[in-house]
């Protein structure tokens, strides 16, 4: 428009179109602004409560330190000057950042922002300005400015309010990244919030934006006011994770025992008939120096109606006992008694009862088939073979004919000769040094069946002259064969016909592609012509030849 003749038309049209322009920047729906007031206000309600469990956290820190005495005084002063840094970027944001932008959007002073008793107040509740971390709730549907968005952006970006946040913002996060490096050399990495400076950021054209005029350019005051408080929220977030990262340090878990406890751990719940059950029973939490006595029985899973003589007594030795029971019998085994031990306050003598089972069974194996009931000759055919409580390692497969190899875990490849009917599997334990016999399967040895000789995916009937042509040859299909990488290929055959009541063979074809005589003879057919591929002849892996199925064609 700058320079160019226009007509009255032309100025008009650009003036309405000016005007319309600023009618739609200025008339912010009423819902939108309703909208920000109310994430505002969960978002206000949020940064209290996690301020509340922010402090408790730190209380539970000191009593944690306070109990560790020296060893854990470093810790506790990092965390106060977290605490400290945390606090002071806050109470930055509250009093020298929203309160003054809402004061000068809203033409008021801060005595009567803070004033919940006059009229339209614009605080909620001001409880919470009191303490070392400054907050408040603010009424943010009772400011009448909320819409405005050009004294905001004067605030942010003209007088460089944003700068100077974000400033702080890098200081804040640079130190104490600084100060946890001590202990997390790459903490940088494992903590990336408030990285303000690191993402790129970009406006509504797609062209770049620094973090501060994407934040707060030309944005109303409600969006300002709700944007300062997602801030407050992620710095208190950050607190939270650098505190718990700091209390990591001290071993702050340990403390988390409150009581005594019997466990019981099993060497395995599932016996070999033959073989021992072996149990440790502990007392968690305890002192590993501190001995014990353990008086156990079988063959219960209860100590309430058995007296102390009727049961067995064993000694800690490094804070364990172990248990060793013959493996007799099949099915479920109990036992049960109690650890006697002085409790550590008192010095009494306190039981703490156990409990457990354990499984016996017969010696037993699943040797399964995994894509057939039987062996063929001339192929490696995986079975999977194991045994319920046994590793993978404890066992050892055999077969009785051909040989096995071990692809895997539990996976194995067998191959057997031809001329044997019968080959065995079998599968043995070696568990603790003692090799058992688990079991055997039999499976039947076959040879690999014929493939079926087919042109276009047909055996035979109509096919017209053309999509003849296109097959190029003839296929042998394995049909439905589960093993995807055997093929057999044809190696000769003969294409017969019958031409004016006369029989015609083309002699053998070496191969299985259509070439010479035969395409002369599939050329010169008419409908109704029949062409005879017989004595087809094909190969397998194994070198042996097989004769196929014969084809009748009709054009």
């Amino acid at each position: 428009m700058a320079g160019a003749k226009e007509t009255p038309r032309q100025k008009m049209i650009g003036m309405m179109y000016l005007v319309l322009t600023a009618l739609l920047a200025l008339n912010v729906s009423v819902d939108i602004l309703d909208a920000f007031a109310n994430l505002n206000d969960g978002m206000e309600i949020s940064n209290v409560s996690i301020s509340k469990k922010i402090a408790e956290y730190y209380s539970e820190f000191k009593g944690v330190c306070d109990n560790k005495g020296e060893s854990a005084a470093e810790y506790w002063e990092k965390a106060e000057k977290v605490r400290e840094m945390t606090d002071e970027i806050i109470n930055y944001i509250e009093k020298d950042v929203k309160m003054p932008l809402v004061c000068r959007t809203e033409n008021i002073t801060e005595e009567e922002f803070l004033d919940a008793k006059r009229e339209e107040a614009l605080m909620r509740d001001i409880s919470v300005l009191t303490g070392r971390r400054l907050s408040y709730l603010l009424d943010l549907k009772n400011v009448k400015a909320k819409d405005k968005y050009d004294e905001p952006t004067n605030f942010f970006i003209n007088e460089k309010k944003a700068y100077e946040l974000a400033n702080k913002l890098d200081i804040y996060r640079s130190s104490i990244i600084e100060m946890l490096s001590e202990y997390y050399p790459n903490y940088a990495e494992k903590n990336k919030a408030l990285n303000i400076h690191s993402a790129k950021y970009e406006d509504a054209n797609g062209l770049d934006q620094d973090w501060e005029n994407h934040n707060f350019y030309h944005m109303i005051l409600a969006a300002d006011i709700a944007n300062l408080n997602r801030i407050i929220n992620e710095i208190q977030s950050f607190e939270y994770d650098v505190i718990d990262d700091i209390w990591d340090r001290i071993g702050a878990s340990d403390y988390k025992f409150n009581s005594l406890q019997a466990r019981v751990i099993a060497k395995s719940t599932y016996v070999l008939q033959g073989s021992n059950y072996e149990a440790e029973v502990f007392v968690a939490a305890n002192d590993t120096t501190n001995q014990f006595d353990v008086k156990y029985v079988h063959g219960t899973s209860s100590v309430a109606n058995v007296s102390d003589d009727k049961m067995k007594q064993a000694q800690s030795v490094g804070g364990v006992v172990k248990l060793s029971f013959p493996a007799v019998g099949n099915g479920v085994q109990n036992y049960c008694g109690y650890i006697n031990m002085p409790d550590p306050e008192t010095g009494e003598s306190v039981k703490y009862p156990f409990n457990a089972s354990y499984t016996v069974a017969p010696p037993s194996v699943t040797i399964a088939p995994t894509q057939m009931m039987i062996l063929y000759q001339g192929l490696k055919n995986p079975i999977s073979v194991s045994s319920p409580g046994l590793a993978a390692n404890q066992i050892e497969v055999s077969v009785s004919v051909g040989t096995i190899e071990k692809t895997s875990d539990g996976n194995y490849l067998v191959s057997v000769p031809s001329g044997q009917n019968i080959a065995v599997v079998s599968a043995y334990a070696n568990v603790d040094g003692k090799r058992t016999m688990l079991g055997s399967y039999e499976f039947k040895i076959k040879r690999v069946p014929n493939p079926q000789a087919t042109i276009a995916g047909s055996v035979g009937g109509k096919i017209d002259k053309s999509t003849l042509l296109a097959a190029g040859g003839i296929i042998p299909d394995m049909g439905d064969f589960e093993f995807g990488d055997y093929h057999f290929t044809i190696t000769s055959y003969q294409c017969n016909t019958i031409v004016n009541g006369d029989y015609k063979p083309s002699g053998t074809i070496n191969g299985g592609q259509f070439k010479g005589e035969v395409l002369n003879i599939i050329n010169k057919a008419k409908r109704g012509d029949k062409l005879m591929f017989e004595n087809i002849q094909a190969k397998g892996p194994d070198g042996n030849t097989r004769s196929l199925n014969s084809i009748i064609i009709e054009i």
